[in-house]
């Protein structure tokens, strides 16, 4: 994996209007580690961000498979739940693109019944982001593939990619499969994950 340094220069403005000098205070580590998590999660919105974005309907998705399984990896490493979250379908979405396109939507008993099934899936899925960072959260793994243990589906206006698995490096050097998430939708040329519930 590329590890990424961001170095800021901020000059040596050391006056104060009055004419006086000040020092710059030094960050404790609780600040640092805030800080890298904001910078990182700035970093996920730019490289998951392209020329595409104007003509997508999908928010912060990525351009390829391949940089969606990267940059969950980068923000599992970074223990980033909220960069994580920002790499799946969003309530919005869900219910303008994902529910009108599903089965169950067209099934009186669910159609009555959405509310309950939106706060399900969205439920499952941020429980299963928590253990999945509890689990894997601050280690560094590099991806080499994205496989799939399902067949694609085409709901029209976007696809699934189904039970989706990272091949990749451990830190020990071993090539390992990850399941950390489930189906990955595929919308406008561009990717983001369902949810984190894998079951």
């Amino acid at each position: 994996m590329i590890g990424i340094s961001i170095t800021s220069n901020h000059g040596t403005c050391g006056k104060s209007l009055t004419g006086g000098s000040f020092s710059t205070p030094s960050l404790n580590k609780g600040a640092t580690r805030r800080l890298t998590t904001l910078l990182f999660a700035l970093l996920f919105l730019s490289m998951c961000t392209s020329s595409k974005q104007g003509t997508s309907r999908l928010s912060n998705a990525c351009d390829s498979i391949e940089d969606l399984g990267k940059q969950v990896l980068e923000a599992v490493y970074n223990k980033d739940i909220e960069g994580l979250k920002a790499m799946a379908i969003t309530s919005e979405e869900y219910e303008s693109y994902i529910w009108p396109q599903s089965p169950m939507s067209k099934i009186k008993q669910w159609q009555e019944n959405y509310d309950f099934v939106r706060k399900q899936q969205f439920s499952r899925s941020s429980l299963s982001l928590r253990q999945m960072l509890a689990r894997y959260g601050g280690r560094q793994y590099s991806l080499v593939r994205v496989r799939f243990a399902d067949d694609t589906t085409d709901h029209t206006i976007y696809k699934a990619h189904r039970d989706a698995r990272l091949i990749v490096t451990s830190p020990e050097g071993k090539e390992v499969e990850l399941n950390l998430f489930g189906s990955i939708i595929e919308m406008d040329g561009q990717f983001k994950i369902m949810s984190f519930d894998t079951h």
